[in-house]
């Protein structure tokens, strides 16, 4: 295993930003929650001079790099539970993010305390992160990065890496034995050459991870690749505790689903694992869909899904629709900013013990505006029920976005969104709040909680090109009991970036930051 860097970081905090409080679990017999965790610190990254210089700052890129860089920024976070010790916990972002796609690394960090304290990592996945020429980690940037446990505790983090001058990628993961103490090198399992500019060779997007939880071998990787005028999902396993890799396929590309309808994209694929009913697991990817009609020009988005039921050696051959929605984002009203958020994206957990599968989205209702639906199966995939509304404790014209949803081990289901309720109209700030709706496993709503103990102003938002950028996602697994979260707010660094961001400036102020927050249910 690698050794790992103890460099000391700061505290995530900004004087005058946040103060932490305990969330009560209402009147019954219920310890409190515990309040926000900095898990994120200032950049690792070591630069040769001012953080204000954009080619000190860059050096360490090794090429020359477009788009401006939100140095001591993070975003994305994901969350892992180790089944073995639930006090240990694994979460990884994106770390240094730039406006044009992609970060300067994947921060990492662990928690052996249950999220008290939270301990530093530093993962070869770039070049800036330690990565040595001809090595996994020979990139400029990285991207999505994804944690998952599998039952013996071994941890997997996998990431997309890719150079911003040229356009070389590839999907990588690395693993730990140690309670993510130390890591392995990355290892590669798919890299594609520079692309050129009609994109007629490959990029690779959008992945995850999955540990089978009842086989410690066995790990799932997919992803989207993208090609002109081609998509596909893609498949990867591992049967080694992720030491090598299936030669990746696609599993779901361009095909007519009811002439002459078209399903021609696909994107955000993640692999969940239930136990069907008679005690063969069962993987679902889901995903959303774009489906075409040439005739009419129709085009509309569903969540959809297909089923393995050997690991992943076979699919079925046509993925089925969970929920036809139209896709929308947050936006700063005032501004007119977008938040960059979920968007289409899908989010998925089991109950592996009753074979109930989750998906949760966010989509446009009838005024314009988000808002976050949930739908169950109860019957391995085949079938899904109609959509339930989340946000039930806001009102209807509240926008509420990036839905992250898990199960704890009883059953109970929790969903992690955003949303504005507290913004108060015309002052300086976008007051955003983040909340965990609770339902049963039928999805019958129970309650709501606050996660954050104060609002936060999403204008001190690191960007993108795409508006303000908390993350395509944010982390939510189960402890057992409580739901544990890791997700991006701002800091208060009291002036928001220029929007549109241009090129070739470095931020260095710590807009926004990783916290950790508890929720008994």
């Amino acid at each position: 295993m690698l050794s790992i860097s103890s460099r000391p970081r700061a505290s995530a905090l900004v004087a005058g930003a946040w103060v932490g409080t305990w969330i009560v679990a209402g009147a019954a017999a219920v310890l409190p929650a515990q309040a926000e965790v900095p898990i994120s610190g200032l950049s690792p990254y070591l630069v040769d001079g001012s953080e204000s210089d954009f080619a000190a700052v860059t050096r360490c890129n090794g090429a020359p790099q477009a788009g401006n860089l939100f140095r001591n920024s993070e975003s994305e976070p994901h969350l892992a539970v180790n089944p073995v010790n639930r006090a240990n916990m694994i979460s990884s972002w994106h770390q240094d993010r730039w406006s044009s796609g992609g970060a300067q690394g994947l921060g990492a960090a662990y928690t052996i305390d249950g999220g008290t304290t939270w301990q530093p990592v530093t993962i070869p996945f770039t070049r800036c992160s330690g990565a040595q020429a001809r090595s996994s980690g020979d990139y400029e940037r990285a991207s999505d990065p994804w944690v998952s446990f599998g039952p013996d505790g071994t941890a997997y983090l996998m990431g997309l890496v890719t150079d911003n001058s040229v356009n070389e990628n590839a999907m990588v993961v690395a693993r730990s034995s140690d309670d993510g103490v130390s890591w392995s090198a990355p290892v590669v399992i798919v890299r594609s050459p520079a692309q050129d500019p009609t994109l007629r060779s490959l990029f690779h997007d959008k992945n995850s991870i999955t540990a089978d939880p009842f086989d410690p071998n066995y790990v799932y990787a997919t992803w989207t690749v993208f090609r002109l005028r081609s998509w596909s999902v893609m498949f990867s396993r591992s049967t080694d505790k992720g030491l090598s890799w299936s030669a990746p396929r696609p599993i779901a590309t361009l095909n007519v689903e009811q002439p002459p309808e078209q399903a021609y994209f696909r994107q955000g694929a993640q692999v969940i694992v239930l136990r069907d009913v008679g005690g063969n697991p069962t993987l679902l990817n889901v995903y959303y869909r774009l489906v075409f009609n040439p005739r009419t020009g129709e085009e509309r988005t569903e969540q959809s899904v297909l089923r393995s039921t050997d690991q992943g050696k076979s699919w079925s051959r046509v993925d089925l629709p969970i929920a036809t929605f139209r896709g929308a984002t947050a936006v700063d009203i005032e501004r007119g900013i977008p938040v960059r958020d979920a968007g289409t994206l899908p989010s998925a957990a089991a109950n592996p013990t009753t074979g109930y599968a989750y998906v949760a989205w966010q989509a446009r209702r009838s005024d314009g505006r988000v808002g976050v639906n949930i739908s169950v199966s109860s019957d391995g995939g085949r079938q899904w029920s109609a959509p339930v509304r989340v946000n039930q404790g806001s009102a209807e014209d509240v926008q509420a976005f990036l839905p992250i949803v898990a199960v704890n081990q009883d059953g109970t289901v929790g969903v992690l969104f955003y949303d504005f309720r507290n913004d108060q109209p015309g002052d300086p700030s976008l007051s955003t709040d983040v909340w965990l709706s609770v339902f049963t496993p039928e999805l019958g709503f129970v309650r709501e909680w606050r996660l954050t103990s104060s609002s936060f102003d999403m204008r001190m938002s690191a960007l993108t090109q795409r508006g303000y950028f908390p993350g395509d996602y944010v982390g939510l697994a189960s402890d057992g009991e409580d739901f544990v979260a890791a997700f991006t707010r701002t800091n208060n660094v009291g002036t928001p970036a220029a929007w549109p961001p241009g090129s070739g400036v470095v931020d260095p102020r710590d807009r926004q930051s990783i916290v950790f927050a508890r929720q008994a249910p």
